[in-house]
């Protein structure tokens, strides 16, 4: 939900400010909706389609509460399965997508709402990226490492896992050594897969090492390392997807996805349109922000009201991690643009 307006504070806004600012900012002070990061759109799903409209929107929103909760169950839940069985009521679009497919978008704050009404955690549009290393054994000596020219059902498998739980992942590139790293995931000397994720700017790293059944699929035995925490699983390919997303979800979903608080973020520095423009599009950028509006204008700051969701302290800390703007007084709420 976004506010449509912004009623002025007695003793607040003062706009001690020239009056080509005022000009300038006049047009500025509806909120600005922030742009989503990581999953570009956490509401908007595509499914397969068989030419029934109403399957396919549980289907999609089936997906929607796994991704939006990180948990698998989700969808069965006794406060959550009422919105996959009305799930036509929270569709906002839907089109036919190349593939036989169905691309559904919903309506986020209402899922966010039912989310938190239920008690369960939320886990936002903002995902780490996680480095994936999958050694295949078909049999008969023939092993290959997936990356990212390579082609097969294998990797399509588990990009479509990965995409309904939400999680970003990238493949490893030509400038790996493939061989070394395809005898270091089989081997389980994973020392130096992990190391890597750095350079691909990767939270997380999923190795996967999968043997071809006799009935056909793999069995894959997979190993999840982020965040000081390491944990594994053996399945199918999509278990892996599954894996890293459930232990993503434990450190980053929060509880109280629906509620909102205004917290005023004061940016130094900001003498030009160019510089408000730059702050604006900074804060309204962040994860846990919902709107941002000028609240105050002096000769070198501006004051914003910033909309959050969730935790209030969510937007210090997403501003801490983002690093565009310089803590000056971060208790405060104070920062100055970067130089």
């Amino acid at each position: 939900m976004y506010y449509c307006s912004v009623t002025s504070r007695p003793n607040r806004c003062r706009l001690i400010a020239p009056c080509l600012w005022l000009v300038l900012l006049a047009g500025a002070q509806a909120w600005q909706p922030a742009s989503a990061e990581s999953l570009g759109d956490l509401y908007s799903v595509t499914v397969p389609y068989a030419g029934n409209n109403e399957a396919a929107f549980r289907e999609a929103m089936r997906d929607v509460l796994v991704r939006a909760t990180g948990r698998a169950d989700a969808p069965d839940l006794e406060y959550l399965a009422p919105l996959v069985a009305q799930a036509s009521r929270y569709v906002k679009s839907f089109r036919r997508s190349p593939g036989g497919q169905l691309a559904v978008t919903f309506d986020g704050p209402a899922i966010e709402n039912a989310i938190d009404a239920s008690g369960l955690a939320y886990w936002g549009d903002e995902r780490p990226l996680t480095l994936v290393w999958l050694a295949l054994d078909r049999g008969a000596g023939r092993r290959a490492l997936v990356h990212t020219g390579a082609e097969g059902e294998e990797r399509a498998r588990v990009e479509r896992g990965a995409s309904r739980r939400g999680l970003p992942i990238v493949w490893p590139g030509p400038g790996d050594d493939l061989v070394r790293s395809l005898q270091q995931a089989w081997s389980g000397e994973h020392a130096p897969l992990i190391e890597a994720a750095r350079r691909y700017g990767a939270e997380g790293v999923l190795i996967g090492r999968a043997t071809a059944a006799p009935g056909g699929g793999f069995a894959t035995e997979w190993t999840f390392v982020a965040a000081g925490l390491t944990a594994r699983s053996a399945g199918e390919l999509e278990a892996g997807p599954d894996l890293a997303a459930d232990r993503y979800a434990s450190l980053h979903a929060t509880r109280g996805a629906a509620r909102r608080t205004e917290q005023v973020v004061t940016v130094m520095g900001v003498a030009s349109l160019e510089d408000y423009a730059l702050a604006m599009r900074t804060l309204s950028r962040l994860p846990p922000v919902r709107g941002v509006a000028v609240d105050e204008v002096t000769p070198d700051a501006v004051s914003f009201l910033v909309n959050v969701r969730g935790d209030p302290a969510a937007l210090a800390e997403a501003i801490r991690r983002d690093g565009r703007l310089t803590g000056v007084d971060a208790s405060r709420m104070i920062f100055s643009l970067r130089p």
